[in-house]
């Protein structure tokens, strides 16, 4: 699991690399202004229901039982169920992509209705969410085969296509939009090819092992209809989750220019750990679990949700402490240039560091979410998840109130301790706490690891000099030393503690005593 989680990783290392030139060319091209703020705006509103209706809820209802449907009838009816799914979702995402683009003008204002007090800024927000809708269906095709091939533990192809809609946003901005009146225009379209172009790429590993262009509709079919059963309780719980973005959203429209901008860029560069490790252990984790939940191997669940756990506190830890101290550097090296100026580093890193602090949070939900949905349990992540979102909301508008947008990332970063928290208990309420005592002596270790860290980096940042005069790379060179220094201290202390998950996260990487998968070859 690990090995493949490391194939996910390297994959979706390149996928962060080409993410950071189109970020950056979106920061150089478009700024923290009322075109890059609608641009945001416009791409969250197709991707917020990708996630609801493709990624998250189908594939936590989709993979359990396409598992099971493998084990106990055989691969032929898995394949067939397979196709079923992938032209029943295919039609329905096709009539939800023509009602976006028919309500567009409703879905903006849901989304940020504060962007009718600036002319011009809401027509141009629904514009772009028009043309950018069709990605809705190309997209959630993408997570439905992705989900499929995860399940015969093919990883390294599904983790390379976020590549192809970066390069194609990117071609897009350098070819057009760097020299249109309008460049957003072209940064949306270069979001809709990137979509068809990722679909187009992954359908040939999935029809060497099913008929899938072989239309099959079926509302009725046992298998759909258990997947649809199961992904109810799934929809409500993401609905509630991205309800935390629309309200996100709505708050920060009315905090002035710039604000939903700060959040976006601050947010990225926090997704970038959970993209490399975290999201990669627990995308593995899923089919791994079910499988084990299928043949009643509860022990080997427990052992995987252990291990897992420490992994990710292992790396989220010591990235959440470098976040937050090396906040300005990081993204003044990351985006400072062209329409980013030096007061949208200083606003930019101010979020940087609030999300920071749900960093360890979110890689535990995205461990302990996947614990539940191999045991076909949909709904109570949905329990937990609503009592964080109602806790979520009035701490949004009051800490915008107190903090700016600032506030909005830290509201998040709370909501999320309290989404983990939540699942952690009811987890342990079901298996026991035994399998949880290495985490809690894991963190204890790393914790003290990180506050080592933390005071080398500090003590090291009073003589780096990453002022405006300072080149790009020296900036980026002074900044390399620094994460290099600290990491060889979280590791020297780490080990002189006693931690061991650095060793054993290179030894499994390397295949030491593991067992090789012939189908993620």
């Amino acid at each position: 699991m690990t090995r493949s989680a490391g194939a996910m990783g390297a994959m979706t290392l390149l996928s962060r690399i080409f993410g950071y030139l189109r970020d950056l060319l979106q920061a150089s091209i478009l700024g923290a202004a009322d075109s890059a703020d609608a641009f945001v705006i416009a791409f969250r509103i197709p991707n917020l229901l990708r996630r609801l209706v493709g990624e998250g809820a189908l594939t936590a209802a989709l993979v359990p039982v396409f598992t099971e449907t493998r084990q106990r009838d055989g691969e032929e009816a898995g394949w067939r169920l397979a196709a079923t799914a992938f032209w029943t979702m295919g039609a329905l995402l096709l009539l939800l992509t023509g009602l976006g683009i028919l309500f567009s003008p409703t879905l903006v204002r849901v989304m940020a209705f504060g962007f009718t007090v600036v002319p011009g800024k809401l027509d141009l927000t629904v514009g772009l969410t028009r043309i950018m809708f069709p990605y809705l269906l190309f997209i959630g095709l993408t997570a439905l085969v992705m989900a499929l091939l995860n399940s015969v533990r093919v990883f390294a192809a599904p983790a390379f296509t976020p590549v192809l809609l970066n390069l194609s946003i990117i071609t897009f901005a350098l070819v057009a939009a760097r020299h249109s009146t309008r460049p957003a225009t072209w940064f949306a379209v270069g979001v809709v090819v990137g979509g068809s172009l990722q679909l187009g790429f992954l359908l040939p590993f999935l029809l060497r092992r099913t008929g899938l262009l072989r239309p099959r509709f079926s509302l009725w079919d046992p298998g759909i209809r258990k997947i649809g059963r199961l992904m109810i309780p799934g929809l409500f719980g993401l609905g509630v989750t991205q309800m935390n973005l629309v309200v996100d959203s709505q708050v920060a429209s009315f905090l002035g220019t710039g604000s939903v901008s700060y959040l976006y860029y601050a947010v990225r560069v926090e997704e970038l750990v959970l993209g490399l490790f975290v999201i990669s252990i627990s995308t593995v984790m899923l089919p791994t679990l079910a499988r084990f939940a299928v043949r009643g191997q509860d022990a080997e669940m427990r052992a995987t949700l252990t291990r897992a756990l420490r992994y990710v506190a292992f790396v989220t830890m010591p990235a959440a402490a470098g976040l937050m101290i090396l906040r300005e550097p990081i993204i003044a090296t990351l985006f400072q240039r062209g329409a980013f100026s030096q007061t949208d580093v200083l606003l930019t890193s101010q979020a940087l560091a609030f999300y920071a602090v749900g960093l360890l949070p979110n890689g535990f939900i995205k461990i302990l979410a996947p614990a539940f949905y191999a045991r076909m349990d949909t709904a109570t992540p949905v329990r937990v998840g609503a009592f964080a979102f109602l806790l979520h909301v009035p701490l949004c508008i009051g800490l915008a109130w107190w903090l700016g947008y600032a506030g909005i990332a830290l509201s998040t970063s709370l909501a999320a301790t309290v989404n983990a928290g939540g699942l952690l208990f009811l987890l342990c309420r079901r298996e026991g706490r035994e399998w949880l005592m290495p985490v809690g002596q894991s963190i204890l270790r790393l914790g003290a690891a990180t506050a080592v860290m933390g005071g080398v980096l500090t003590a090291m940042l009073d003589w780096a000099d990453f002022g405006s005069r300072v080149g790009l790379g020296a900036r980026a060179g002074t900044l390399g030393v620094l994460i290099a220094a600290g990491g060889i201290a979280y590791l020297l202390v780490a080990r002189l503690l006693g931690s061991r998950e650095g060793e054993q996260i290179w030894g499994e990487l390397r295949g030491r005593g593991a067992d090789r998968h012939p189908e993620s070859d």
